[in-house]
């Protein structure tokens, strides 16, 4: 096996990583907020009571519920949609395309993790009004978030640059894996 192939498994490993960590946090956070809502449901028309907690506690789910499904979404290579595009050109510019994609996108979302971090660090004094979890938390999630698309991003380059693997056009397929 040759180094670019050793690198291009090592790519793909850690993008199958995030992606069941992804695919595990979706399920638990889903599966946690509707929990949650049954429950405030059952309590405020049943017994006229609630939880004080549940809307902080949902905010902070939620947002882990969205960031999952991004960075799932750029793992499986649906989270830009250029398959017209791709499947006008060849091969070879198919490649350097998705090259392109994938180094703005990595570029654009580490910039954005960076500022999240930054928002993170000021707004660690302020918390949610009943749990008391500070707002960091939110931004942290964002900005880890953020992260997993850009490393996404770059072990799609390596796959496709070192790796040799095919820019895969599939237009009958929208949940198809693409660039």
């Amino acid at each position: 096996m040759s180094w670019r192939q050793r690198i291009a498994a090592g790519a793909q490993v850690l993008d199958y990583g995030i992606a069941l960590i992804c695919s595990f946090l979706l399920v638990t956070t889903g599966l946690g907020m509707l929990a949650l809502l049954t429950l405030v449901v059952v309590l405020r028309y049943v017994f006229q009571s609630g939880l004080s907690f549940a809307p902080d506690l949902t905010e902070l789910m939620f947002g882990i519920f969205v960031m999952a499904g991004i960075v799932l979404a750029a793992c499986r290579g649906v989270h830009v949609a250029t398959q017209l595009l791709m499947n006008a050109l060849g091969e070879r510019l198919r490649l350097v395309l998705a090259l392109l994609i994938h180094t703005v996108t990595a570029s654009a979302y580490l910039l954005l993790a960076w500022y999240a971090l930054q928002n993170a660090i000021i707004a660690h004094d302020q918390t949610t009004p009943v749990l008391q979890i500070p707002w960091s938390v939110g931004y942290g999630v964002l900005a880890l978030g953020l992260t997993l698309v850009a490393v996404s991003s770059l072990t799609a380059m390596v796959r496709h640059g070192l790796g040799g693997e095919p820019v895969v056009v599939n237009l009958a397929d929208a949940g198809a894996p693409g660039t």
